[in-house]
């Protein structure tokens, strides 16, 4: 096995035991309660999301969600009337998915698939959108060729990577999130964060 591939089986190995955003639910996984409690944090945390997604502007539109978790922005997606279809490297995200969009009703196709190598025809899709997922593929270049591949002339690719160097992955991640702090305190607005930290 290569290193590349060895490294990708041991991110396969931990995103499938440790679903992404799992643990900011108490309720029993897959269960509605499981779901809201999910969106809520998520949106509340990274309440730039929307906005950036465009979820609003998808109707009508072919989206591809590459790491698509357990479907909470597909959701959001299809909810807007996009033709969604989300991919991610493991089952257990594809499983809450799948019960997530049953859960609200929704319709979406969904395949386990490696960003580096995307199962669909040149020029497929409108929208290609991944929120904090490419980093952690072993050939982040070669997921970015293949989303151009897919990527329709005049199309719209929404993607968010995580640098080592930023404010979020130094203090945020490595520092704030592993030692339980709660950055944000009383009833500050979540975009105060960085005000928020520098007081700690």
């Amino acid at each position: 096995m290569s290193d590349q591939s060895a490294l990708k089986e041991r991110v396969r190995a931990f995103w499938q035991a440790h679903p992404c955003g799992e643990k900011f639910s108490d309720a029993a996984p897959g269960t509605r309660e499981f779901f809201e409690r999910v969106e809520a944090h998520r949106y509340a945390k990274e309440w730039h999301i929307p906005e950036a997604a465009n979820f609003a502007g998808a109707r009508g539109l072919r989206v591809l969600e590459i790491g698509c978790g357990m479907g909470t922005d597909g959701a959001r997606f299809a909810a807007a009337g996009a033709d969604y279809t989300g991919i991610d490297l493991t089952e257990a995200a594809i499983e809450l998915a799948r019960k997530k969009f049953a859960t609200a009703g929704l319709t979406g196709e969904f395949r386990v698939a490696d960003a580096e190598k995307l199962d669909f025809a040149d020029e497929s899709f409108d929208v290609v959108y991944s929120h904090g997922v490419l980093h952690h593929t072993p050939d982040t270049e070669g997921a970015i060729r293949e989303i151009h591949r897919v990527l329709k002339t005049g199309g719209r690719a929404v993607v968010m990577l995580y640098h080592r160097g930023s404010y979020n992955y130094r203090i945020g991640i490595r520092v704030l999130r592993r030692a339980g702090v709660q950055p944000v305190t009383g009833g500050a607005d979540v975009r105060d964060a960085p005000r928020q930290h520098r007081r700690l």
